[in-house]
């Protein structure tokens, strides 16, 4: 029986080691989610432009566009969680976006929310909207 423990062990360990997720994924969620997506937002749709600086940081700063405006926020990769503003040409923010990453065969997801803060003619309505994109 202990031998076979010892077996059993050394297994454990060695497909362990061997079954890590590919360096493109942390925790089951892309390391990245740069690039250009096809975007709707309140049935408008668009595009949203994101690049990702490396960074040591748990959660990545990101930057871009939606819309053709500025945004600026974040991305975790350990939970597949996104968040940016977007700010107006004079680079004030006017929505704040939040959603999740998901995953169909090979076409990256993001799902969720976002919020129109200020009616001063920049932002349209005030009010809570959903949007989604696709990669």
């Amino acid at each position: 029986m202990k031998n076979n423990l010892k077996t059993y062990t050394a297994i454990a360990v060695c497909c362990g080691t061997f079954s890590g997720v590919s360096s493109a994924y942390a925790d089951g969620w892309p390391t990245s989610v740069a690039g250009t997506w096809s975007v709707v937002g309140n049935q408008s749709s668009g595009s949203l432009v994101i690049t990702q600086p490396a960074s040591a940081l748990n959660c990545k700063p990101i930057s871009g566009s939606i819309f053709g405006n500025a945004i600026e926020g974040f991305y975790c990769p350990s939970s597949g969680r996104i968040a940016f503003v977007r700010k107006s040409s004079s680079n004030f923010p006017y929505q704040y976006y939040q959603g999740n990453l998901s995953q169909t065969d090979s076409t990256l997801r993001i799902g969720g929310s976002f919020s129109a803060f200020l009616s001063n003619g920049i932002g349209g309505s005030l009010g809570e909207y959903n949007f989604s994109a696709s990669k």
